[in-house]
């Protein structure tokens, strides 16, 4: 049995760095506005993306939103941070909320991990 040792790829370390977190592909990071619309309080609130994906986005939210994993929810991502328009409810994008972080220094946000809703209908689809 030979024993086989290599450096970590950037991609490994990020891996190890954040465990929770299990999107596969390309992730970009970037800083755009989002809308959420959590349907338990019927309310919207604001935040931003920290990194994008095909099939789901990485959150930052305020720390008061009641939100949990397992829960679903709407949102739609602004194209830039120069004030343009968020959209209404019905052109927002179902997402399920896969995990959430709380930082002990930084109380007044929230993370969150989201998977858009049509990436896992697709994946059904094709098993």
């Amino acid at each position: 049995m030979t024993l086989l040792l290599t450096e970590p790829t950037e991609t490994q370390q990020d891996e190890q760095l954040d465990s929770r977190e299990r999107r596969r592909g390309l992730r970009v990071r970037q800083t755009r506005p989002v809308k959420v619309f959590e349907p338990t309080g019927a309310r919207f609130f604001g935040g931003q993306t920290e990194d994008i994906s095909a099939t789901g986005l990485r959150l930052e939210l305020p720390a008061y939103i009641p939100i949990r994993e397992g829960q679903t929810m709407s949102i739609h991502v602004g194209l830039s941070l120069a004030g343009q328009s968020l959209a209404n409810r019905r052109q927002m994008l179902p997402v399920r909320v896969v995990w959430v972080s709380r930082d002990e220094n930084r109380p007044e946000v929230i993370e969150t991990g989201v998977e858009f809703m049509a990436s896992i209908a697709a994946q059904r689809d094709a098993a």
